[in-house]
């Protein structure tokens, strides 16, 4: 049997791939080169074929199953072999993103798991709006119970930052002793596939005019990207500063209550787009004013191509960034200040390329060789 199993209980190849997505895919097609490894999901082969990738382990979708229950609980239901056949098989590794697919392998009693945090799920949970109903709270209990399961259950916890890492371990306070040594961090890379792709087929607008471009790049589901903060900025900024245009890339179901409230000459919506990099290149300045954020995407999409970036002290967006110039708090006013400074302080704004530059080669490597010498090299020297 292969000593590896990347895992996920869902499809990985969707049309419209998230960035957690993306890394899945971009850790799975460096596993498919590898020796003695092996992918689980619920992929159609030919999907699967189509990004040159192969599942070893067939997932069902959850059809059938009582509707009251979460998602993952249905999932499990319906592949209860699979699950089965997981855990009395000898992988050295079982990698999984994130506690609600990690959840099952741990109820099936499945060794050697190595569980990537890829987001602060409670965290952000805790942000996307501002009810705090019973609904709410009991989802969060039940958040934390699978986490606390998952944690105890892995061999490896990888995260992509020490704040997430942080949290957590004060979520748990009474496993934090035995937690602590399970914990690897490791960054996200600024120059995964996708980035440099994009990157190499789009060619920088040829500007015609000499307004300021500031870009913001988020969902409009939720509040957790701060779209509200940067759209407050911008309605206040505008009438000062004739010269400035704020382009909103992203999509959602609250995003037409946004236009009709804010849409204007200098301030753009421009709905999803599959390769943000066109618009992001033709801008002077990247804003992300996150509420909760652990390694946006955004932010090192920036760095990579080379636009300068401002972003809240959220999550782990300090970390990244590395420059307490570039850092705001997440509120509309502290964004605005920092907007203004870039606009009228051309050496400020070049100061934050020249850092942002350094910053950019630090975090060019191979993340896919990095993660999976993490998962599978180093559970087994334990």
């Amino acid at each position: 049997m292969s000593r590896v199993l990347l895992y996920s209980s869902g499809i990985i190849a969707e049309e419209k791939p998230t960035g957690g997505e993306l890394r899945f895919l971009e850790l799975a097609a460096y596993m498919a080169e590898q020796k003695e490894t092996a992918l689980c999901c619920a992929d159609e082969a030919e999907k699967l074929s189509f990004c040159g990738l192969h599942a070893d382990l067939k997932m069902k979708r959850a059809e059938g199953a009582p509707n009251f229950l979460p998602e993952e609980a249905r999932i499990l239901l319906a592949n209860r072999a699979t699950l089965k056949r997981i855990a009395k098989s000898d992988f050295t590794a079982v990698i999984a993103f994130d506690v609600p697919p990690a959840i099952g392998l741990t109820l099936f009693g499945v060794r050697n798991l190595v569980l990537m945090i890829r987001k602060d799920l409670i965290g952000y949970e805790r942000v996307k709006s501002r009810d705090n109903g019973l609904k709410k709270q009991l989802r969060l209990a039940y958040q934390w119970s699978c986490e606390g399961i998952c944690l105890r259950n892995s061999k490896r916890i990888i995260c992509q930052c020490a704040y997430d890492r942080n949290v957590i371990l004060a979520r748990h306070p009474v496993m934090r002793r035995k937690l602590e040594g399970k914990f690897k961090i490791q960054i996200n890379n600024c120059n995964p596939s996708w980035v440099v792709d994009q990157a190499e087929k789009t060619a920088t607008e040829v500007r015609d005019d000499d307004r300021f471009r500031i870009c913001f790049i988020g969902g409009f589901d939720d509040l957790r990207k701060g779209q509200d903060l940067f759209l407050k900025a911008a309605e206040n900024l505008a009438p000062s500063y004739p010269n400035t245009e704020f382009l909103l890339v992203g999509g959602g179901k609250k995003l037409e209550t946004y236009r009709k409230q804010y849409e204007s000459e200098q301030i753009r919506f421009l709905g999803r787009m599959d390769n943000p990099l066109a618009v992001l290149k033709s801008c002077d300045l990247l804003a992300v004013p996150s509420r909760a954020d652990s390694c946006p995407n955004t932010v090192l999409e920036a760095l990579y191509a080379r636009v300068p970036v401002i972003a809240s002290r959220a999550g782990g967006i300090p970390e990244i960034l590395g420059d307490d110039d570039a850092l705001f708090s997440p509120a509309w006013e502290a964004l605005k200040e920092k907007i203004e400074t870039c606009v009228s302080d051309p050496g400020f704004l070049n100061k934050l390329r020249v850092t942002q530059a350094l910053r950019r080669e630090e975090l060019c490597f191979d993340w896919a060789k990095t993660i999976y010498g993490l998962a599978a090299e180093e559970t087994e020297q334990e």
